[in-house]
């Protein structure tokens, strides 16, 4: 799939920021660069445990692992979580395979234990996110953080019956509609963040590219897709911010689970 159709809702939704025959650019440095923040807001904040739902590969295990005592990362696919254990050699993090349609997060994670769960373009794929938000504020000890990201509505485009093109994309969310999910759930939002940057740079990109001004983009550089300068971009043009947030595709959210009085 090539980085241009990155935001166009093709429907993959795992993949490997670190992997050099992947040219969709602009979304690994969207995908790792939620991950960057997440761990930069925790770090500071003694986070024992750290829940990574909807894990994929678990390269975003590993960088909360830099912030957290002990990570455990969560996944619905058993192929997912094979190759996670496969590239994991971090000794503080444990990979288990979980349906969240189907099964109960404290199978695997003691209620109130976790002083993080982060959970990033997963709400939007299942048919009962609110079971999945409930179940993230249980694991959560009061005080812990809920970090997550969903599609912005305004990003996504739908088929003539109205339904999300992204065949994968069982909701649509907005700000508001994503806030009162989680208040309900004894959650307070606290923060709402945006990648606005990557976005206006890969748009500007394109039409530069289209126009014929520009001969070469960036995904067409081999060294962009290094290790070294996909962290380089993921900081500096993905990293996620409370600027222009509406220009953003992803709405990012940090909130509270609110304190036992």
């Amino acid at each position: 799939m090539s980085s241009y159709s990155a935001y166009k809702g093709t429907g993959f939704d795992q993949l490997d920021p670190f992997d050099s025959s992947d040219s969709n650019l602009w979304r690994k440095a969207e995908y790792l660069g939620r991950y960057l923040f997440a761990a930069d807001f925790l770090r500071s904040r003694s986070i024992r445990l750290a829940a990574d739902v909807s894990c994929g590969l678990g390269y975003g295990s590993i960088e909360l692992a830099t912030a957290s005592e002990e990570v455990v990362g969560i996944d619905g696919s058993p192929e997912m979580i094979e190759r996670a254990m496969a590239g994991c050699q971090e000794p503080n993090i444990r990979f288990n395979c979980l349906n969240l349609e189907e099964d109960d997060l404290c199978r695997h994670i003691r209620e109130g234990s976790c002083g993080a769960a982060v959970s990033f373009e997963t709400l939007e794929h299942l048919n009962d996110p609110g079971r999945a938000v409930d179940q993230f504020s249980r694991i959560l000890m009061p005080e812990g953080f809920f970090i997550c990201s969903v599609p912005n509505v305004i990003s996504e485009s739908g088929d003539d019956a109205g339904l999300p093109k992204n065949r994968s994309h069982k909701q649509w969310f907005n700000f508001p509609s994503l806030c009162r999910m989680v208040e309900r759930r004894g959650m307070r939002v606290i923060y709402r963040l945006g990648q606005s940057r990557s976005r206006m740079l890969y748009r500007r990109e394109q039409q530069l590219f289209n126009a014929r001004r520009i001969r070469r983009r960036l995904s067409d550089e081999t060294v962009m897709h290094s290790e070294e300068m996909i962290r380089w971009l993921s900081y500096v043009a993905a990293y996620p911010s409370v600027e222009d947030v509406d220009g953003s595709y992803s709405i990012i959210i940090i909130a509270q689970k609110q304190g036992s009085d």
